[in-house]
């Protein structure tokens, strides 16, 4: 790669960052891998000074650490930290933060062997730590998905910036995964690298010192948050963008009245990777799509003594009393060996004739041995002077050794179940949890990173799942489930939907919208759920019939035998028949319980019966109602009748010039009403009490004529 002048600055103004970051922390990681070697050596847990001092002599290893440290790493893989994601503002909800949850879990699944590596390398030298990638799935070319991935010998290939404080450097402003390569392999891997000549005098000096060694070479990728200018803009709905990013949005938004408001400059940072060695830039920069370097670091204990850091595992303040168990164990057995045996004491004469039963005795089996006595030794038999005694002080220092081991590691016998004199069981678990507290800033830390983890992902998912598909999310059961994200959402006509108040696309399942944060829960696996479920309802069923009848098919879900789900769902159908338990919809329909039950020979005949009595029943009304309706119509006929035959009378005795009387005008009135009456409603078209009063004004005025009354 050709190296530009900025290429170059970039070059040794990383290599510069590297190295004050190497040389703050040149000890602690020297003795981190000190710390991992005395656990996993052949011979890592005797000094250089002690394999001299004893060269030719026996140098036993009686690992006492390694129980100790697996203790913890069981507990840790038993109790794993789930992370929980909640909606916490701006347009998150609850389905959605549940859709993260599932694409975490997935990840989670995948990271394992990521997380186990890291704590296992933190127990024994102080440093873990895993890292993301992103790659594209095999079933879409164009999709995405987040790859988590273990860093192996984290003490000596993952750094970060020197002044970054904060527990997960998540202030670095630089990071750097090391790899050491052989010059066969670099060569290999990349070709078009300036330099071919790894003899050359100046990659001894300086900070290319330690970039490069007689077999192999240092490979970094290096990390930078790159600072970079912002231009944000307020809009007039409120929601605040960014003006280079959203530059073809603007004519969109002001077609629907939104406009820039207020906007400014604000610092900001993007974050890149470039390849290199001690000598050049190999690739870069690459860009990452979040706003977080995606190393997360995963420490022991850590602590800090005015500018100094101080990072060790468990393992650090055990080794020398496990040396010094191994030194008297080793010193012990050498004595046993090199100490005279406990010999048999004879004369000659006493073994005259019988010289070779004695020179055999070590490696015969003979169950006699004669002997002659011999009168000028006081007893006259052959006799033992005893073996000599084995030194007590080299064999209380060795006890005192191996119980300093187990106390600096923090962990007692009681708590590795090696205490048969604790018969009680809640003495055991005790002194169980006193050893679990005694680590438990280790699993505290452990947490705290994967926190990160989560907050890395939190941010980079809306990234990479950023376009329209299916997805497969894992429930806690360990189910895969699919969803549908960043899908439009369509009206009742097929038109786009739109916020009122932003006027964005409302999409489903819109992962970029809203914010969420991340919570680490700490438990059991669920496998280990589910066998202390197992246990604790049949326990409760024991004792109440009525948690029995409505329990058992819990029970049979959580049972971890074959043909549990075929168990579970014979089960759950005599359950539901029972009326014990509803049924979901895919049961509904497998049952059959939404089609309408067909009635058998003798439940027919009698839904006959009952029909054939409530026709005849129907008919009785019907002709009831008939004659009734007959009747009314009659009476309302009558009554209409009547009333203009009174009209008409009035209407002639007002030809005679006669008028008339209030009485008469009350009569007609009257009759008005009983039309009114007789239909029981007031409908258009006929009289009432004030269609009576009008036609009374008309019989006076001579408005009102025979032809009207027609």
């Amino acid at each position: 790669m050709e190296q530009t002048d900025e290429l170059k600055d970039i070059h040794k103004a990383s290599l510069d960052a590297f190295a004050l970051s190497e040389e703050a922390e040149k000890d602690q990681r020297e003795k981190g891998v000190e710390d991992m070697l005395f656990v996993d050596s052949e011979e890592g847990q005797w000094d250089d000074h002690a394999k001299t001092a004893r060269k030719g002599r026996p140098m036993y290893t009686i690992d006492l650490t390694s129980e100790a440290l697996n203790q913890m790493i069981g507990e840790q893989r038993q109790s794993r930290t789930r992370i929980k994601i909640s909606p916490n503002g701006g347009g998150a909800d609850k389905d959605t933060a549940n859709i993260f949850d599932g694409i975490i879990r997935k990840i989670e699944q995948q990271a394992v062997s990521a997380y186990d590596n890291s704590f296992k390398e933190k127990l024994k030298g102080g440093y873990g730590g895993w890292r993301y990638l992103t790659q594209y799935t095999d079933e879409n070319p164009f999709n995405q998905e987040i790859v988590p991935s273990p860093i192996n010998s984290a003490v000596t290939s993952l750094y970060f910036d020197v002044d970054a404080k904060e527990y997960d450097k998540s202030d670095s402003k630089r990071a750097w995964l090391i790899t050491d390569m052989s010059y066969s392999k670099f060569k290999a891997e990349f070709p078009d690298a300036s330099l071919t000549d790894f003899n050359q005098p100046e990659l001894r000096k300086g900070n290319c010192a330690n970039w490069f060694s007689k077999d192999s070479l240092r490979v970094a990728e290096s990390w930078e948050k790159e600072d970079v200018t912002k231009n944000i803009a307020l809009m007039s709905d409120g929601r605040v963008i960014d003006i280079d990013e959203a530059k073809n949005l603007l004519d969109e938004l002001e077609k629907d009245g939104i406009t820039i408001v207020k906007k400014r400059p604000v610092k900001s940072h993007r974050v890149v990777m470039y390849k290199m060695n001690g000598a050049e830039v190999l690739s870069g920069p690459h860009a990452w799509d979040g706003k977080y370097i995606p190393l997360v670091p995963d420490y022991g204990e850590i602590s800090h003594v005015g500018n100094k850091t101080y990072v060790r595992g468990k393992v650090r303040k055990a080794k020398d009393a496990a040396r010094i168990y191994n030194y008297t164990t080793s010193s012990k057995v050498e004595s046993t060996a090199l100490s005279g045996k406990d010999p048999l004491l004879v004369t000659d004469a006493m073994i005259k004739g019988h010289e070779q039963d004695y020179i055999t005795m070590g490696s015969s089996n003979k169950p006699v041995i004669k002997f002659n006595p011999d009168p000028e030794v006081q007893g006259g038999v052959p006799f033992r002077l005893g073996a000599p005694a084995m030194q007590t002080a080299l064999i209380e220092q060795t006890q005192q050794a191996s119980n300093d081991v187990h106390s600096t590691l923090g962990i007692h016998n009681p708590a590795l179940g090696n205490a048969p004199q604790l018969l009680s069981e809640k003495a055991v678990l005790d002194q169980a949890e006193k050893g679990d507290r005694g680590s438990f800033e280790y699993s505290d830390n452990h947490e705290k990173s994967k926190l990160y983890g989560a907050k890395i992902l939190l941010d980079l998912i809306p990234k990479v799942y950023d376009t329209a598909q299916t997805i497969q999310i894992l429930n806690a059961d360990g189910s895969l489930e699919s969803h549908d994200i960043n899908i439009e959402s369509v009206g009742k006509f097929g038109e786009q939907m739109k916020d009122e108040q932003t006027g964005k696309i409302i999409k489903i399942n819109d992962l970029s919208r809203g914010t969420y944060t991340a919570t680490a829960e700490t438990g059991p696996t669920y496998k280990t759920m589910r066998k202390e479920a197992v246990a604790q309802l049949t326990e409760m069923a024991a004792v109440s019939p009525m948690f029995e009848q409505l329990s058992t098919d819990l029970i049979a879900k959580n049972m971890n035998i074959p043909e549990s789900d075929e168990i579970y769902s014979r089960i759950r159908k005599q359950m539901i028949s029972q009326g014990f338990i509803d049924p979901t919809d895919e049961e509904i329909e497998e049952l059959g319980l939404g089609q309408e039950k067909q009635p058998s020979k003798d439940e027919q005949a009698l839904i006959d019966n009952v029909n054939m009595q409530t026709e005849e029943m129907a008919v009785g009304i019907e002709n009831t109602e008939a004659k009734t309706q007959e009747t009314l119509v009659k009476t309302q006929t009558e009554a209409v009748e009547a009333f203009n035959k009174l009209i008409e009378a009035f209407q002639k005795q007002k030809d005679l010039g006669i008028p008339l009387t209030p009485k008469q005008e009350q009569l007609l009135v009257t009759q008005a009403d009983i039309v009114a009456d007789a239909q029981d409603i007031t409908q258009e078209g006929q009289p009432n009490s004030e269609q009576a009063a009008d036609i009374i004004q008309q019989l006076q005025t001579g408005q009102l004529t025979e032809q009207d009354l027609q």
